[in-house]
């Protein structure tokens, strides 16, 4: 606070002690003596004064406050806008880290691409004849070597169904032999059986049941016969059957050949079908981009024939008022089945603005217009019209004859300009002229017209000459069916011609300044008015343009195609679903054929154990009959049975020993059998890995061959690969320098709304304060004006004079008040905040009453401003206020003894 020198009367001191004791170090004041009652009316209102400079501060204050409240109000805004910018800036920081991703990937695609220009150069720098012819005789080689390994791959397999064979025939022998071996050991064991029953015979055993044993061994014998019997009858239907199933396999292997050479015809047919459908695509389409133009005229069988009729009418015939009417009555309806032209978008953006425009294109507008007659023509079924540079340039220059003469259509033909031009042009005469007004304009420098528009022109004079419903002179002339005009070559040529009113008007009605009356012109020239083809020249031009008529015949020859195709895809669809059933026939008739070998085998091992069975049956009915007929027999024959028997035996052993060899012999051939099927089984993998690994080579080197064949291309690609991959690699190393510096702005702008948002706050705080502080101020000098008041009041009562006092009051530093009365009270001002008064008389009853209300308000001055003074350690410095104000108050009332003057 700036130091301020201001006069109050003593009373009024309080206020300032409030202030200046508190932190007072030192201060100093002169007595003066005032006499009157104006001094404390101007001490009032220099204390008023100070009151407005407060209030004004408070006013600001809240004024601040209120600010603040706005500020603060938006900052809710601004940290709303803050909490928006952080989420921006997250996303900007993940986009960021995206385009750091796309970069990585961008920098190794290029390091890949540059690594592939290296290998592409590389054999780019290899790709020599030399080496292409190598790697091409590395191709050859190849395909022998895979030719041979198939051939191999073949023989091995053949080596393993042959190996297989000796194996199943091996098992065979085997499985012989091993029956072999148990009959002889059953007839060894049965040859032992022979040697005990003849001892029992010897030795007066068994006589009782050898009659039994010899029934049941002849039973055993039939029933042995019958299974024989069954067992023939079941080989011979193995053998039929397998005779059969070799058959249908053989008859199936047919089956497969001829689908598959079924199939291979039914693909052929699909490729020629596919061939002629794509072919007649073409053609159609290439037909479609020549197509005629849209703005066709059409017309009924009753206009044609009415129109026919007319043709070869005369005005004496009996009914040719009943032609005219008729013809009349069908011209009508041909207006409407035409409908209006169709504009083209690409003749539209042509402009035509001058006639030398016009002539750029009139080859374009005779072909246009020939189509238009000729479409007529086919369809009344005469002669087409040609168009040659010889009727071209007739037509062009009737039309520019009839502009320089300034022709008027209403004048009619003119017969000399269009004889003198046809003679000076090779011809004998005009065969004939069909002209009428298409347009009425206002041309200037600038025509501003289109192609399109002088196409419409033709469109529209052809649909006026055939169905104007007046005359049909013109229909006849387009149609080519008048008298004399069948059969006979005719050329076409056009014209304009642009006639310009001399007097403001046309035919009797007004026009514009500079308006010009465009008529259109179709000259035909017949053959026979050819008289010197030196000048002219009727070579016709040929036409791209299709007709209708022909795309519906190629749309219909293409649809035909299509079906022919679609009929080839499904014969193969056909054939492919019978080379399946046949080969899965195949199969399983080869499975059936395996199926019925081994019942064959089956069976005949089943046979032959049959047969070995009666043998055995037999056996035993002979030694059952012998045992019989050996009980019966002597002493000396049932020794010699024994004899027998054991001789029997003995055989029978070496029988047995004999099988028994057999037997080890056909197994070990079987082990060898399957170890040798074993190794051709290996020979066979070995075989197919090898044409499988030489599949592979020869890719390889196909792959090889091809690189060298098309080095310069794979190396040009592979360069544009590289560019490319740095062109995305540049662009993604740019995408990420903006993310990055799109990422840190948003952040920075986070920073800066943040701490905006942050400052707005402390703003509020910051002026609250300020006004709260003032408010105190405020309280406290309301409380002191309260008690200057009443002070007044009292000295007012007694008659006293006041003193008034000037001081320094100095903040900061602190200033202590030290006032030299002349009524003789002295005081002094000590250190700190402590003030000691002393004075030389006792105070009156009224004094003290006084100076007791004083601090009564003091206290209650305090204690409010105590609660709502901002906590800046003040209470120190408001309590010695308190107490300079209470002594300031007591110098008041002890008065001035020196000057005291009464009233």
């Amino acid at each position: 606070m700036k130091k301020s020198r201001v006069t109050l009367m003593s009373t009024a001191l309080i206020a300032a002690g409030a202030t200046a004791i508190g932190t007072a170090t030192t201060a100093q004041a002169d007595t003066t003596n005032l006499t009157t009652n104006d001094t404390i009316t101007g001490q009032t209102q220099t204390a008023k004064t100070s009151q407005a400079e407060l209030d004004a501060n408070i006013k600001d204050a809240q004024a601040a406050v209120n600010d603040a409240k706005d500020a603060k109000d938006k900052t809710g805004q601004a940290q709303t806008a803050a909490d928006a910018a952080k989420k921006t800036a997250t996303q900007s920081e993940s986009q960021a880290s995206t385009a750091q991703t796309t970069t990585t990937k961008a920098q190794t695609d290029l390091s890949t691409a540059k690594t592939d220009e290296a290998k592409a150069q590389q054999v780019a720098d290899s790709a020599t004849d030399d080496a292409i012819n190598q790697a091409q005789d590395a191709v050859t080689n190849q395909q022998n070597q895979n030719q041979q390994l198939t051939q191999t791959v073949d023989t091995a397999k053949t080596d393993v169904d042959k190996a297989g064979d000796s194996v199943n025939s091996a098992q065979t022998v085997v499985n012989q032999a091993n029956t072999d071996a148990t009959q002889a050991n059953q007839t060894v064991a049965n040859a032992q059986a022979q040697v005990d029953h003849a001892q029992d015979v010897v030795d007066g055993k068994d006589s009782a049941t050898a009659q039994q044993n010899l029934a049941t061994a002849q039973q055993d014998l039939s029933q042995a016969q019958t299974n024989v019997n069954q067992a023939n009858d079941a080989t011979k239907q193995a053998s039929q059957a397998a005779s059969d199933a070799q058959t249908k396999v053989t008859n199936a292997q047919t089956s497969v050949d001829q689908a598959n050479q079924a199939q291979s015809a039914a693909q052929q047919n699909v490729n020629t079908a596919t061939q002629a459908q794509a072919a007649a695509q073409k053609a159609l389409d290439d037909a479609q981009a020549n197509q005629e133009n849209a703005n066709q005229i059409h017309m009924s069988q009753d206009y044609i024939d009415a129109l026919n009729a007319y043709s070869q009418a005369s005005p004496n015939d009996s009914n040719y008022q009943q032609i005219l009417d008729t013809l009349l009555a069908v011209t009508k309806n041909e207006w409407s089945q035409n409908g209006g032209y169709v504009s083209n978008s690409s003749d539209q953006a042509i402009k035509i603005n001058s006639k030398s425009d016009l002539d750029k294109y009139m080859a374009e507008l005779n072909a246009y217009a020939q189509q238009l007659i000729n479409n007529v023509r086919n369809q009344f079924g005469t002669e087409q019209v040609q168009v040659s540079n010889g009727s071209k340039q007739v037509g062009q220059q009737i039309g520019d004859a009839y502009t320089s003469e300034n022709h008027e259509n209403s004048a009619g033909h003119d017969i000399a300009t269009n004889n003198t031009i046809a003679k000076d042009n090779g011809l004998s005469q005009l065969s004939d002229q069909d002209m009428t007004t298409v347009m009425s304009k206002v041309l200037g420098n600038s025509w501003n017209m289109t192609l399109d528009d002088f196409k419409k022109a033709l469109y529209e004079a052809m649909k006026s000459y055939l169905f104007n419903g007046n005359e049909w002179d013109h229909a006849t002339s387009i149609a080519g069916n008048r008298l004399g005009a069948k059969g006979k070559n005719v050329w076409l040529g056009i014209g304009w011609s642009f006639y310009t009113p001399s007097d403001g008007t046309y035919q009797g009605a007004p026009v514009a300044n500079g308006t010009q009356i465009i008529d259109s012109m179709f000259n035909f020239m017949y053959d026979y008015t050819i008289q010197d083809t030196s000048k002219f020249d009727s070579t016709p031009i040929e036409s791209n343009t299709v007709s209708a008529d022909e795309i519906k015949q190629l749309e219909s020859d293409l649809a035909t195609k299509k079906t022919a195709t679609n009929t080839a895809k499904t014969a193969l669809a056909t054939a492919k679903t019978n080379t399946t059933k046949a080969q899965n026939a195949l199969t399983a008739a080869k499975t059936a054929l395996a199926t019925a070998k081994q019942q064959q085998v089956s069976a005949q091992t089943a046979l032959t154990n049959a047969q070995a069975a009666v043998k055995t049956a037999t056996a035993a009915v002979a030694a059952a009959q012998k045992a019989v007929d050996e009980t019966s027999a002597s002493d000396t024959t049932k020794q010699q049975a024994l004899n027998d028997a054991k001789a029997a035996l003995k055989a029978a052993q070496a029988v047995q020993s004999q099988k028994q060899a057999s037997l080890t012999a056909a197994k070990a051939k079987l082990a060898t059998a399957n170890q040798a099927l074993t190794q051709a089984k290996a020979k066979l993998a070995s075989a197919e890995a090898a044409l499988k690994a030489g599949q592979q080579a020869l890719a390889n080197k196909k792959a090889y061959l091809d690189s060298l064949t098309h080095a310069d291309a794979n190396l040009a690609a592979a360069k544009q690969a590289v560019v490319d991959a740095q062109t995305a690699y540049d662009q993604a190393v740019q995408a990420l320098k903006a993310a990055q510096t799109t990422a840190d702005s948003d952040a920075a702008t986070y920073q800066q709304l943040q701490q905006a948002a942050d400052a707005a706050k402390q703003v509020l705080v910051a002026a609250q304060a300020k006004l709260d502080q003032l408010l105190q101020t405020k309280a406290l000098n309301d409380a002191i004006d309260r008690t200057n008041q009443e002070t007044n009041q009292s000295k007012s009562a007694q008659g006293e004079r006041v003193t008034n006092t000037e001081y320094d009051a100095t903040n900061g530093s602190g200033a202590a008040l030290n006032t030299k009365h002349a009524l003789g009270t002295e005081h002094a001002a000590t250190s700190g905040n402590t003030v000691t008064l002393k004075a030389h008389r006792a105070l009156s009853t009224e004094q003290a009453t006084t100076l007791q209300r004083r601090k009564a308000a003091m206290a209650a001055a305090t204690t409010k401003s105590t609660s709502t003074l901002p906590q800046t350690d003040e209470t120190a410095g408001r309590t010695a206020s308190v107490l300079g104000l209470m002594m300031i108050g007591l110098v008041g009332l002890l008065g001035a003894t020196k000057r005291r003057k009464r009233i």
